[in-house]
């Protein structure tokens, strides 16, 4: 699987930060985008990446593993953010990625992401087998 993903590919995404992805407890009313938020939409675009060119077939995807990412200005809502994601390394199904956020005036993050290519049904499977043992 991981080696018809080829190192160098990339992939840029636009987003508008929500209203349900900012802190809370700075201030009353809307706040900045939260740091788990950006890195979500950050593990969403490589995922993107994965699944539009390398695997499009429904039975497989990915999943993250490793989050390396530095949160590095505020943005407000309503505020759009340029997400970009390159693959730098291919590993069998380990596939690391550079990943990085703007909005129109700052670098708001970067950092390193790794994902896994799985299939589904396997995972599926493995994931209810430990449910079982751990519902004894």
């Amino acid at each position: 699987m991981g080696d018809r993903v080829l190192a160098g590919a990339t992939k840029e995404r636009r987003v508008k930060v929500k209203s349900t992805q900012t802190t809370s407890f700075l201030w009353e009313g809307e706040n900045v985008f939260s740091t788990p938020s950006m890195i979500a939409e950050m593990e969403e675009t490589c995922r993107l990446l994965l699944k539009e060119q390398f695997i499009p077939e429904s039975e497989n995807d990915s999943v993250g593993t490793i989050v390396n990412v530095k949160h590095l200005a505020a943005t407000p809502v309503g505020a759009e953010i340029l997400l970009r994601a390159k693959i730098v390394d291919v590993n069998d199904r380990r596939i690391t990625f550079e990943v990085e956020a703007s909005d129109k005036i700052d670098k708001i993050g970067e950092g390193i992401h790794e994902r896994v290519i799985i299939n589904i049904p396997k995972f599926r499977a493995k994931f209810n087998e430990k449910l079982r043992r751990l519902s004894n």
